[in-house]
């Protein structure tokens, strides 16, 4: 007797449009790119793109019919995009779905386990679940009636939590950063051209947005933890 709790969540419906759409995009560019070079040859710059490109959309593939999250009484299992893990239930901190507005997914579940890191459920989702809320929340509640998990509040826990979600959010914001760096470098890069000066492309459009990523990521989280100190409550 399971209680309900054995569960298995995988691809039963179709595949995303976006996803879909970056398959197609992958598949036109490998193809255009081999056919380029049967034509013209080719040289090591002229692979790089195709096989970003391939890389993109295979990951979609193994997202779709690989990836999945098994449920037993023994603990949540996730089979990712290259391997496997196993969290016992005493392991299991939490199990939450996060609205968010990136990514091809809009109410993503995660677990969190008691060292306050978290790990993406695939396919417990708005795509594959009339509702991923109320799956999560019958989950977990059966997991608890089962005696199998825990839901208390730890506050060390909370704090890992909210510390690694203030650093996502400095990622993000670094990410976007050194995008509109690269893209001030494009401009200034053609500005050069135009006006018959020395050029240095990949030096303005790739070395200076990857430097300025982690000087981004740092300056940011730093400002995330000043304002999460000054938010908190002074201790009595």
């Amino acid at each position: 007797m399971d209680d309900g709790i054995e569960r298995e969540y995988r691809r039963r419906r179709g595949v995303p449009a976006a996803h879909l759409t970056l398959v197609a995009a992958a598949v036109l560019v490998v193809v255009s790119a081999l056919k380029a070079t049967t034509l013209s040859g080719t040289s090591p710059w002229d692979i790089v793109t195709p096989v970003i490109w391939l890389g993109l959309g295979g990951r979609v593939v193994l997202e779709q019919w690989r990836a999945r999250t098994s449920v037993t009484a023994a603990g949540i299992t996730v089979r990712g995009l290259l391997r496997t893990r196993t969290w016992a239930w005493s392991e299991v901190y939490d199990i939450r779905v996060e609205g968010t507005k990136r990514g091809t997914s809009r109410w993503p579940a995660y677990l969190y386990g008691t060292d306050g890191r978290r790990v993406l459920l695939p396919h417990i989702d708005e795509h594959q679940l009339a509702d991923p809320i109320a799956e999560v929340e019958g989950l977990c509640a059966t997991a608890v009636g089962a005696g199998l998990m825990r839901r208390e509040t730890r506050p060390e826990t909370e704090e890992r939590i909210l510390r690694g979600a203030r650093r996502r959010t400095a990622g993000n914001r670094a990410v976007l950063g050194a995008l509109t760096v690269a893209v001030a470098m494009f401009a200034l890069d053609i500005w050069m051209i135009f006006t018959d000066r020395p050029t240095h492309s990949v030096l303005l459009m790739v070395c200076v947005p990857l430097l300025c990523l982690p000087l981004f990521f740092l300056a940011l989280d730093r400002i995330g933890e000043v304002l999460a100190a000054r938010r908190s409550p002074a201790p009595s």
